[in-house]
């Protein structure tokens, strides 16, 4: 009887990607505000809490299965990194990456105007549409996305640098 080998395998990094994802959603909800009667279920954490333990059980089920299929799929090597660097694909998903980070960052000090401006329109860039067509959609956007959460939902978004010209 041979002992069999553990290989890392496309399936195992979803899996640990979804487990961290939802160990960190679940590390900060607790600080949100509490619910109708400080109970949870109503509060803003829930959909974030729900969405956490959907991803757990994706997670664990993506584990287990990259076990138990391992035949059918190539171990992940340093190699595989490398080679998929080479691939547009690969470069772009890291982008969007780091654009959310950079959004992230940003929002406060630009405001919710200027940052989803800016990113939506970086996004459509990459994404390779055309300048006059990513300019109105990032404007029309952004205003959707203003009146919808600012107006309707009176949802309070940062005004960063605008609040000094008076917006």
């Amino acid at each position: 009887m041979t002992k069999k080998s553990f290989r890392l395998n496309q399936e195992h990094i979803i899996g640990l990607v979804c487990l961290i994802v939802s160990a960190t959603i679940l590390s900060i909800t607790p600080s949100f505000p509490k619910g109708k009667a400080n109970i949870g279920l109503t509060g803003p954490a829930f959909f974030p809490d729900l969405l956490a333990l959907v991803f757990v059980f994706c997670g664990g089920y993506q584990l287990w299965y990259g076990t138990v299929n391992a035949t059918a799929y190539s171990s992940i090597t340093l190699n595989t990194f490398r080679n998929l660097l080479k691939k547009k694909e690969t470069r772009t998903a890291y982008l969007v990456i780091l654009y959310m980070v950079g959004f992230i960052l940003l929002f406060d000090v630009l405001g919710f105007l200027l940052t989803t401006f800016l990113f939506l329109t970086l996004f459509l860039f990459r994404l390779g549409v055309p300048k006059l067509q990513t300019l109105l959609y990032a404007t029309f956007f952004t205003a959707i996305i203003y009146f919808l959460f600012g107006w309707l939902f009176t949802i309070s978004l940062p005004s960063g640098i605008l609040a000094y010209v008076g917006l």
